[in-house]
């Protein structure tokens, strides 16, 4: 195969992969984000467990467009949607960040979670959600992160 005609099919291969970007990817006016938290951990074989201390931080990740975080709510492990976990609407300016302590779940509720809805005037990528789990039990400590998911808009 001549040469040309290679570098001709890679840049359309390149170009059906810019395409396919996903809709959860594209700029947005509105969007819900998924995010799992623990609020315990099984630390050795025989289930003795550690509590977790769960921070969530939502990032506007745009340079040029506040956004708003409308809602923040914990959802418990059976999907029933639960506390409101901030007061009114947030807005993030670009680059700034929100920082929230959601509530603990009651026992035998499940492995809880966190949803986030958010919004912008203007199209604008979808907050980098992040959330940071501690615990410590005499000189034995834990710290592990999860990241939000964004939801594929429902019809």
């Amino acid at each position: 195969m001549p040469m040309h005609r290679r570098a001709w099919t890679a840049a359309f291969c390149l170009l059906l992969l810019i395409g396919a970007v996903p809709a959860w990817a594209q700029p947005a006016r509105q969007g819900a984000i998924y995010a799992p938290l623990y609020q315990e951990a099984i630390v050795d074989h025989r289930g003795r467990r550690m509590d977790l201390t769960a921070t969530v931080y939502v990032r506007n990740i745009s340079r040029k467009q506040a956004i708003t975080v409308d809602s923040v709510t914990l959802v418990d492990g059976k999907g029933k949607m639960g506390t409101q976990c901030v007061q009114g609407k947030q807005r993030l300016e670009p680059l700034a960040s929100l920082r929230l302590l959601p509530p603990a779940c009651p026992a035998g509720t499940g492995t809880p979670s966190i949803l986030i809805r958010w919004s912008a005037a203007q199209p604008a990528p979808a907050p980098l959600v992040e959330v940071l789990m501690m615990g410590t039990a005499g000189q034995q400590g834990i710290s592990l992160t999860t990241q939000g998911v964004p939801l594929e808009p429902e019809p």
